[in-house]
């Protein structure tokens, strides 16, 4: 259980929710579901099967508590068990102990254990959407625009929201990778007979599971409360069992044992003078609720037990990016009671064939699958489903490509949880697909924010909104509407339409209205502020590259109305423009980050045609092009972008057309919009550096920058042949997005201090 974590803006719901829990009755036995699942998976306790009778030596059974991060401690406890040749005949374990306790039972060695555990991140285990360069185009795009997590439900009943952080997608596939059996097993039949500790979020009640898939188990029993969602199962909301039975000593008692080793990681709780706010009282509640269980638990023990109590000072219970530190603690607490341990001890001939027989799992045959089923889908075409996947019939299972295919589909953002399992049906190796659609769907909001603040210069704010409405038909098609308040005023809606379940094909109207700033500058100082009002309407024809981009080709008919509102005019002070397009676009979009970019590549190509045939004022082409790419070693990353637009050769391109730059990162010093030119040609090359590391989020980020434009200017006065820029930023991905502070520098004495929340690209 974890019971403090650092990303605390994360976790203001476990005040109601640990209040809620507070409240449930709490069993003092383990609970018994009445049901069976039809995957044979149960949550229930029975009796010792009649293959773990009573052996003439007492049967001794490790019970590991929950921990967070701090249960990697368990580790150096088994290694000193191992050391002294104390059998352990059976396991039961909560949170982080289910975990250790899973991966034991299974058929781990400590050394593979050590090794396993340095594999895992706090990245891995909490990153539920797959790598941002595998997730389809339509996800992608939201990832320019600054919009919040979570996304909301939106209903005829309110707005609701997600039921953890995160989905737990991630930490069931990192899961898969720690234990030594697959499929589904009775928990008498591993190598080590084995329990895991949930809780049910609707009864307060514990449940047992004594058989299923291990992976299922571990999952359950570590769901931390607002922070990982719930796992359904079997008519169960379950949640981490430290709520109920943070150390299960009771639970192995059921399992017939004689003498208990139990582990306690507890964590002492906070001095009045150390909790502060509401969550500081929320977690101060939790830290009771676990810490009344844990007494109860203790004073089961009796004289022939043992009690171990690692002592980990301040290693947080949250520190996943560095489990190996943990493991000594273990060690250190289970030598103190080595004298008491030796005592259980078998002689060395006897606990190496013991221990033969727990690590020697006989492999299981890889069967090439036979057909991929999905199930749980109400809404989801399961066509569509099954083009997310690498997964092929015919192939052999492969736990790393099944773990991607999970968050890919998970990506795609229609299901709250997304389980995978191998089974045999009818003799056949079947890859069964189990998602659950998101209970607050299929109508979503997301709210963002974007704040810049050049000092002492230009000051913009701009509040966002986007409404999906999802899967409209078998096909998916989706409405989408756009809202951007405040500087800008954007209101845009279309309706995204697949032509086919596979989705490759597909047509997009849509209608549009903006009032946005069009500002003409003399040097760096506004000569004419103008307003553009324009509402249209458009169509494309695209195809999706799967992951990788998509091509678009549509029209465009709609009508400007610029008017001046302060300044001296080079334009009529008043003028309409009538826009009739015809439009093309190519986008392939590899990168791993929008805004911290570490590897991948971005290539976007555009035409428009604005033809008088198509209701246009004036007749012009003009093409743009963007490039960019990264690489980094460590945490050090080198990055490039290069852009350049202009017009087809020898033909006008009225003022209202013409290309802009200038603002943090787009030609940083000069003023929002200040360059303004009929062609540009603008580069940037980037050192980005990783200074910390987030839960969660992405982390904080140092970084300089130089920039070059060449771009011959509107107004002669301004014209120079080379602009030239740079930077140096401090950047933090924050629950409110990406926060920058940076100081820019431009030649022609243009300089800036800037403040800037967004996304500046």
């Amino acid at each position: 259980m974890f019971k403090t974590l650092p990303w605390r803006s994360a976790l203001l719901g476990l005040a109601l929710l640990g209040g809620a829990a507070l409240a449930q009755p709490v069993a003092p036995t383990v609970a018994a579901a009445q049901a069976q699942p039809s995957t044979d998976t149960a949550a229930v306790d029975a009796a010792p099967s009649a293959a773990h009778t009573a052996p003439r030596r007492p049967r001794i059974c490790l019970v590991l508590s929950g921990g967070g991060a701090r249960g990697a401690a368990h580790i150096g406890v088994i290694k000193v068990l191992e050391e002294l040749r104390v059998p352990v005949d059976c396991i039961a374990g909560t949170s982080m102990g289910a975990i250790v306790g899973a991966a034991y039972a299974s058929g781990m060695d400590v050394a593979e254990m050590s090794e396993a555990i340095t594999r895992i991140t706090t990245e891995r285990l909490f990153t539920d959407t797959p790598p941002r360069a595998d997730e389809p185009m339509q996800r992608k795009a939201d990832h320019y625009q600054p919009l919040w997590s979570p996304e909301f439900g939106v209903s005829r009943s309110g707005v609701t929201t997600p039921k953890g952080v995160i989905s737990g997608v991630a930490l069931e596939g990192a899961l898969r990778h720690l234990v030594k059996v697959r499929g589904t097993w009775h928990f008498d039949e591993l190598p080590i007979p084995f329990r895991a500790v949930a809780t049910s979020l609707g009864s307060g009640r514990m449940v047992v599971f004594n058989r299923g898939e291990l992976p299922t188990a571990m999952r359950a029993s570590m769901s931390v409360p607002a922070m990982i969602a719930p796992l359904s199962f079997d008519g169960h909301l379950l949640i981490d069992g430290g709520l109920v039975r943070n150390l299960p000593v009771d639970v192995a008692r059921s399992m017939g044992a004689d003498v208990v080793i139990a582990v306690n990681l507890g964590t002492p709780l906070l001095r009045p003078d150390q909790i502060d706010g509401l969550l500081g009282v929320a977690m101060q509640t939790l830290g009771i609720l676990t810490e009344q269980n844990v007494r109860e638990s203790l004073a089961q023990l009796q004289p022939g037990d043992v009690l171990i109590q690692p002592e980990l000072g301040d290693f947080a219970a949250a520190d996943f990016d560095n489990l190996a530190k943990a493991v000594p603690f273990g060690e250190a607490a289970a030598r103190k009671v080595a004298d008491r341990l030796q005592a259980l001890a078998l002689p060395a001939a006897e606990y190496a064939a013991l221990r033969n027989r727990q690590t020697n799992v006989a492999p299981v045959q890889p069967q090439a699958i036979a057909a991929i089923e999905i199930i749980g889908n109400r809404r989801v075409n399961a066509e569509v489903i099954r083009q997310n996947m690498l997964t092929e019939v015919g192939k052999l299972p492969d736990a790393d490509e099944t773990e991607l295919d999970m968050r890919r589909i998970f990506g795609a953002g229609d299901f709250e949880s997304v389980h995978p399992e191998l089974r045999d049906i009818d003799g056949e190796q079947t890859l069964v697909v189990d998602v659950t659609e998101k209970s607050w769907g299929p109508h979503y909001l997301r709210v963002g924010l974007a704040l810049s603040s050049d000092l002492g210069k230009d000051a913009t704010f701009n509040l966002y909104g986007k409404l999906r409405s999802t899967w409209l038909n078998s096909y998916g098609a989706e409405w989408r509407n756009d809202v951007v308040l405040g500087n800008d005023v954007v209101l845009l809606s279309s309706l995204y339409q697949p032509l086919s379940p596979r989705q490759y094909f597909f047509v997009e109207p849509r209608v549009g209205y903006a009032d946005t700033p069009f500002d003409i500058f003399l040097r760096d100082v506004i000569l004419t502020e103008y307003r553009n009002r324009t509402l249209g309407v458009g169509v494309d024809l695209g195809i999706n590259f799967k992951q990788y981009g998509e091509a678009r080709i549509g029209l465009y008919r709609g009508r400007s109305e610029y008017s001046a509102s302060a300044g001296a005019t080079i334009l009529p002070k008043d003028f309409e423009v009538d826009r009739g397009l015809a439009l093309a676009s190519l986008r392939i979009d590899r990168l791993d980050s929008v805004s911290f970019t570490r590897s991948g590549y971005l290539l976007a190509l555009g035409l428009q045609a604005s033809r008088q045939e198509l209701g246009a004022s004036a007749n012009y082409t003009k093409y743009e092009g963007e490039a960019r790419g990264a690489y980094s070693i460590g945490e050090h990353a080198l990055q490039l972008a290069l852009r350049g637009g202009e017009s087809s050769e020898g033909e006008f391109l009225p003022a209202y057309a013409q290309f802009q730059l200038g603002g943090f990162l787009n030609m940083s010093g000069y003023r929002q919009q200040q360059l303004l030119g009929p062609r540009y040609l603008y580069g940037r090359l980037s050192y980005q550096t990783r200074l910390a590391r987030l839960p969660i989020f992405e982390g904080v980020y140092g970084g300089l920058a130089y920039e070059a434009a060449n771009m011959p200017q509107i107004i002669p006065t301004n014209d120079k042949s080379l602009f030239q820029a740079g930077t140096a930023y401090l950047a933090a991905d924050t629950p409110l997005g990406v926060a920058y502070f940076g100081l820019g520098y431009a030649n022609q004495q243009n300089k800036a201090v800037y403040l800037y929340l967004g996304k500046p690209f």
